[in-house]
């Protein structure tokens, strides 16, 4: 089967064109790139996850949030759905909810970098330095050009001193 003749084939080329906008930061040309996507193909969790991405680089919490919810029942043992919608939450000022999430994510996701470096910024958050650090740490061990971005991240800033 050739590559134009192949629907999935032809979303994934056309979802990268999206992805090269998105990481440029031009979100209007991905948004119209994206929606003749969506118009052109069935909803899958690929497509839905670039919506969340550029739902989420607009601060469109709710909208993205309900969609991460869509792509956790698409893919419920996938990460994207549980990062992407706890991110939502804790932007919701919806903290322990996001945790609560994060908690019920499949166990794949606990040996993702950014499931505990995500983990370590709502603990920080609601309070709880000693479990923040903790979940720092273990996702430092994973991904240590997270520190560099800890360093910035307002929602350390009670830590400042300990990364």
């Amino acid at each position: 089967m050739s590559y134009f003749n192949d629907p999935t084939s032809v979303s994934e080329g056309r979802l990268q064109a999206v992805q090269g906008y998105y990481e440029l930061g031009m979100i209007d040309e991905a948004w119209e790139e994206f929606r003749s996507i969506e118009k052109d193909f069935p909803a899958t969790p690929p497509i839905v996850q670039m919506k969340v991405l550029l739902m989420l680089k607009q601060e469109r919490w709710e909208e993205a949030l309900s969609f991460s919810a869509e792509l956790r029942r698409m893919e419920p043992h996938g990460g994207a759905g549980y990062i992407h919608g706890a991110y939502c939450l804790h932007e919701l000022e919806r903290t322990a909810e996001a945790l609560e999430l994060l908690e019920n994510a499949p166990d794949s996701v606990r040996d993702e970098a950014i499931y505990h470096y995500n983990k370590g910024c709502y603990q920080a958050a609601v309070g709880d330095v000693e479990t923040a650090r903790s979940c720092l740490r273990k996702s430092f061990d994973l991904d240590e050009r997270l520190v560099a971005v800890a360093r910035k991240d307002p929602d350390l800033a009670e830590l400042k001193g300990i990364i």
